[in-house]
């Protein structure tokens, strides 16, 4: 609007040129910025809560698990508040599938090594069409489902290690035998090839879900409802502006058509006397 409409008269003083201008500039940068805001809500996706330490985990209302009597007892006979907590609510589960189920309904974390829970994601995510020739795959989400989150603290390093006796006389050179191992990328090699397929699908995944659009309907929701609060508040206005001309102004005994700023020189000296 104001690039297209002009002043009716330019301002005669430096000081109300520099108003003006300035008054300008302002919209100008209002208008980019809720442009641009506008822009980002609508092209990014909804941000996630997600639990990502310990803490957090301890707090929530969901409750925990993991496979083995052993891994209970570790968070039982855990040093900080946060581990005994979890264990306190930490369930035994016997079947994986049952409590994947459940963390993708948002009501169970699932504890286990991290290779093991990223591949338990992408069989989650991905399901295999059954031409295999083809080698098409969909992300597939039930109704109500959230997308598996793995939680970013991680609870215990576990290292590569061979389990001998206490004591064992053989443990100084296994120690020097693992750690050749581990210097040569062995350790590294191995861990890409066994996550190599589960790799490749999460690569294709986030190739996938980066091309796909990610404006929809849902998103132009708040937008819409935006533009209807504006649209009844100036139609009201403008009722208003209509209905104060035909049934105060038309009706003034200082109002003449053909002479307007008559009337609004008449109402002017009314006001001052007033």
């Amino acid at each position: 609007m104001l690039l297209l409409v002009s002043l009716p008269k330019l301002p005669p003083g430096w000081s109300l040129r520099l108003l003006t201008g300035w008054w300008w500039i302002y919209c100008v940068l209002v208008v980019v910025a809720y442009r641009a805001s506008m822009t980002a809500i609508l092209a990014n996706p909804a941000p996630r809560v997600t639990i990502d330490t310990l803490d957090q985990l301890a707090n929530s209302h969901i409750s925990c698990g993991g496979w083995g009597e052993h891994e209970k007892e570790f968070f039982l006979t855990s040093l900080d508040d946060a581990g005994k907590k979890i264990g306190q609510k930490f369930e035994i589960v016997l079947n994986e599938e049952e409590a994947i189920t459940k963390v993708a309904m948002g009501e169970f974390a699932y504890y286990g090594n991290i290779f093991f829970l990223r591949h338990a994601r992408i069989m989650r995510q991905v399901s295999t069409n059954a031409n295999h020739s083809i080698g098409r795959i969909t992300v597939a989400n039930a109704p109500g489902e959230k997308s598996l989150h793995i939680m970013r603290d991680c609870v215990i390093n576990m290292p590569i290690s061979i389990g001998l006796q206490k004591n064992s006389p053989l443990k100084t050179q296994i120690d020097q035998f693992l750690y050749r191992i581990i210097e040569a990328g062995l350790v590294k090699k191995w861990l890409y090839n066994v996550m190599l397929p589960t790799n490749t699908l999460e690569n294709i995944i986030k190739e996938s879900s980066s091309t796909s659009a990610l404006m929809d309907l849902r998103k132009m929701y708040g937008a819409l409802v935006a533009l209807g609060i504006g649209y009844f508040l100036s139609s009201v206005v403008l009722i208003g502006e209509i209905l104060h001309w035909n049934y105060i102004v038309k009706r003034s005994p200082y109002y003449d058509k053909y002479a307007i700023h008559l009337y609004y020189s008449r109402m002017k000296n009314v006001r001052n006397k007033m």
